[in-house]
């Protein structure tokens, strides 16, 4: 049990750490103060540009990504075998990454909005959960350009990937299945939470949308 706490902190610090509040800070700018006012990616790229916020993509995403793999493994690798407590260890791991991002204890408790470093996360939990996430992504800003409700989208291409993966392909829900999906649900409420204020902004018609010109 003590063993299983120390995972679950250590997670939530290595989801802590802020590279987007870092890197700006390397270019004397609180992200806090522009754009935005949010320390994620998007809002890099915004404000220093992507030469400092696509590093600032690729760290959240690993910092999801590396330590759940390493959790995987460490317990097996196969999830399909996880016992319901394993399952809940596992689960307890990348959700302490995603609130540590979040709501990083660095910055007092104001953090990202999640999204990067939960692909990370769903990544490593599933492949093919992360990449259909990306895919109704891509699909959703293809169609909209907006970053936010793209996000929001990606979180019910999770969902329903997940739910065919685990209960239509393996013919049917174990309780380690019911845990994941009740998980991936919470992150999806947490991920659109977040994204509240941009969701008001879309329905206002202020939002703005990716790769619109410049004044």
């Amino acid at each position: 049990m003590v063993e299983n706490i120390l995972y679950i902190v250590a997670a939530y610090l290595i989801g802590s750490v802020p590279f987007g509040y870092i890197a700006g800070r390397l270019n004397g700018i609180d992200l806090r103060e522009h754009g935005s006012r949010n320390i994620g990616a998007t809002n890099a790229v915004r404000v220093l540009g992507k030469g400092w916020g696509i590093p600032v993509f690729v760290m959240d995403f690993l910092k999801g990504f590396a330590p759940l793999l390493y959790m995987k493994c460490h317990l097996g690798g196969d999830m399909t075998v996880f016992t319901p407590a394993q399952m809940g260890w596992f689960l307890g791991v990348m959700f302490a990454l995603i609130l540590g991002h979040t709501f990083t204890c660095f910055l007092k408790f104001k953090g990202g909005k999640g999204v990067a470093t939960t692909g990370g996360c769903l990544f490593a939990l599933s492949p093919w959960v992360g990449l259909a996430a990306l895919l109704f992504w891509i699909g959703s800003m293809i169609v909209t350009r907006y970053v936010s409700f793209s996000s929001i989208m990606a979180g019910v291409g999770m969902m329903i990937a997940a739910g065919v993966e685990l209960c239509v392909c393996d013919g049917a829900c174990s309780v380690a299945d019911g845990m994941v999906m009740g998980l991936l649900f919470l992150i999806l409420v947490l991920v659109t939470v977040k994204h509240r204020a941009n969701i008001v902004r879309i329905m206002n018609g202020t939002e703005p949308k990716a790769f619109a010109p410049k004044n």
